[in-house]
């Protein structure tokens, strides 16, 4: 007896239908990276802006080409907003300015301690310098003590370099022009000249005779430099220039200065510009 297999080979039944697709699979690795190819040929070179312009009918030159490239200047505009306060800087170096000043012989704060009088019947001097153009209209000194005691005929006055009086305060009796002072350190005082001066950049002399009692001292005790040496000088630099000076038993302040004629005096006296 023979076995016999089933479904037989040549028992071939019907093809079903197709069916679904199955779902995509991962994909795979990449691939190495192939090789460099060739550089291409260089391309042509471009026209420049300006020959552009002139293919297209400009006539200028380049030079005027490029200038109407540029536009007319704006408007202006608007103000930005005002930025923080700033903060105060006190200054290292003191300047008049900073004191309500026009000029000064030297800060006064470094004078000496103790004033002195100026000498009745005595011409003093005593030289500033404006940097810049200003509007002067009133002498200053800084009186340690005064009693109102000047005498009629007690005057001051402004004198450029050269000695040409500029302008004066006149008569200085009592206490017309200056008050007295009798507080303890003293006070600035400051003698209004007749009429108001405007000067330019350069070396000015103020110049006073005061006259006073001796004998009462009610004169003006005076802010000064060191001035404990016998004579101390009152020329420095090389150009000669006199900054300090004084004329002994002088008829009355005089129209006219001579710096030169001035001699070093005991004393080198504050004087200021306002």
């Amino acid at each position: 007896m023979s076995l016999s297999v089933w479904p037989a080979p040549e028992d071939k039944g019907v093809v079903g239908p197709t069916g679904p697709a199955g779902p995509v699979g991962p994909a795979g690795p990449v691939g190495p990276a192939g090789a460099t190819g060739a550089t291409g040929a260089t391309g042509l070179t471009g026209r420049s802006a300006y020959k552009a312009a002139v293919a297209q009918g400009y006539s200028g030159s380049e030079s005027q080409w490029l200038a109407s490239l540029v536009g007319p200047e704006g408007k202006q505009g608007p103000p930005g907003p005002a930025g923080p306060p700033g903060t105060a800087q006190v200054p290292d170096v003191w300047l008049p300015s900073d004191l309500g000043l026009r000029a000064w012989s030297f800060d006064p704060a470094v004078g000496a301690s103790a004033g002195v009088y100026p000498s009745s019947g005595s011409v003093r001097i005593t030289a500033v310098v404006l940097h810049s153009t200003q509007t002067v209209s009133r002498l200053v000194w800084h009186f340690l003590g005064y009693a109102g005691g000047l005498l009629a005929g007690s005057n001051a006055a402004l004198f450029d370099a050269a000695g040409a009086r500029l302008a004066q305060v006149g008569d200085m009796a009592g206490e017309s022009k200056v008050p007295g002072v009798h507080n303890a350190g003293g006070s600035t005082v400051a003698a209004p000249l007749t009429s108001s001066v405007t000067l330019g950049p350069g070396i000015y002399y103020i110049a006073w005779w005061f006259r006073y009692d001796t004998t009462a001292m009610d004169g003006p005790m005076m802010l000064v430099a060191d001035s404990s040496a016998a004579g101390p000088p009152g020329r420095f630099g090389l150009n000669g220039i006199v900054r300090y000076g004084v004329i002994s038993s002088a008829p009355g302040l005089p129209s006219t200065l001579t710096p030169t004629a001035f001699t070093d005096g005991p004393n080198r006296f504050w004087a200021g510009l306002a």
